[in-house]
């Protein structure tokens, strides 16, 4: 089949987020474009990438270029329901829904409804279960890219050394040196205004005052920017003041990485705290620092319980207090963080974009 998808957010292909950060929503139209190309489909990719090209299997090509589809079996818009007509002559229409559902049912969508007759693509059931529509819709978690995947320890122990090389003494590689001690710390990812300052308050007053060798490592671009002087939003402001106050609690902002450098980052980490938000259906790095097998503490909001099971690859917590002690009890306790990571790592429950497209494939099979 020939799948065209369609996103008009920033110039991106399938290689970026290997050299630079990308948005979740990016990641996820580059990851699928590559798989459903690995099932022997045709994919092609319109967005605002500069010039026709093809990156990991996939084709790139700008809006109005000569070189633009002009008829596709299935399209697969994302976000806005106006790039749906992106392309005329197409056997199936389908809208990729990454942000609160609402926008949905708004009237002035009704004409592109009757017109396309499109099917939901969702990110989560969560988020599947606040649409209050009639469109025929399917729920595709989103995968994960193969940086993200957890990696055995880089040296052997004695006991597998034996195993793996004989009782030869000789034959034995020397044991690994001992790692340099770096103190627990803590990874946020989190958007500034999703309950950032929430958990800034709590790190200030109680989880610092407790362990104060503790590190907090906030991950974020655009606090990033307001460090460094630039200008931010004025929204950003007063969370902007409250972190640099807080580098005396041992807080710090970071920029963002590239997948393989934020892969690192979550392997090297001792929780991910997540404040959750009732509108962040698709918990993008959530997904993905469970993947690299850190563990999570996090409120149980939006689509969060489906990335996190509780009390096996983090803690879903009903309240601050509980948010604290469970924080503290990863950053100190190497058994409960290690048994935590390893479940999250497990590959059993690895989700790949090899998998969610399987299911656009499915769905699309069974619907045509």
């Amino acid at each position: 089949m020939k799948y065209v998808l369609v996103d008009d957010s920033i110039p991106y292909d399938g290689y970026t987020s290997g050299r630079r950060p990308l948005g979740g929503a990016e990641k996820a139209v580059a990851g699928l474009a590559t798989a459903l190309q690995l099932r022997g489909h045709d994919v092609h990719v319109i967005n605002r990438t500069t010039y026709a090209h093809m990156a990991d299997g996939a084709y790139y090509t700008p809006f109005d270029d000569a070189m633009t589809p002009k008829s596709a079996d299935v399209l697969i818009a994302m976000r806005k329901p106006a790039l749906l007509g992106q392309v005329r002559n197409v056997g199936r229409r389908m809208l990729w829904v990454v942000g609160p559902p609402d926008y949905l049912t708004a009237g002035v969508n009704k004409p592109l409804w009757d017109s396309f007759k499109p099917s939901l693509m969702f990110v989560s059931h969560a988020q599947a279960q606040a649409y209050k529509g009639a469109l025929k819709s399917l729920v595709v978690a989103p995968g994960v890219r193969a940086e993200f995947g957890s990696t055995l320890p880089a040296y052997l122990t004695a006991e597998q050394s034996a195993v793996d090389y004989g009782n030869d003494p000789a034959a034995t590689p020397p044991p690994a040196p001992e790692p340099t001690p770096v103190p627990p710390h803590a990874i946020v990812t989190t958007h500034p205004m999703q309950g950032l300052t929430w958990l800034l308050d709590m790190w200030q007053m109680e989880i610092h005052p407790q362990m104060p060798e503790a590190r907090l490592a906030v991950y974020s671009a655009s606090l990033s920017k307001g460090i460094r002087g630039e200008e931010v939003p004025d929204a950003l402001t007063p969370v902007l003041h409250q972190i640099q106050e807080a580098v005396q609690q041992n807080v710090v902002v970071v920029d963002p990485l590239n997948d393989e450098g934020m892969a690192g980052v979550y392997r090297a980490g001792r929780v991910h705290l997540y404040p959750g938000n009732s509108q962040d259906y698709a918990c993008w790095t959530l997904a993905e620092s469970q993947a690299a097998g850190l563990p999570a503490v996090a409120r149980p909001m939006g689509g969060v319980e489906e990335r996190v099971v509780n009390g096996q690859t983090g803690f879903l917590v009903p309240d601050a207090s509980a948010f604290v002690n469970v924080t503290l009890e990863l950053l100190r306790n190497d058994a409960v963080r290690k048994s935590l990571g390893d479940a999250a790592g497990d590959v059993t429950r690895r989700r790949t974009w090899s998998d969610a497209a399987a299911e656009v494939d499915a769905f699309c099979a069974a619907s045509s």
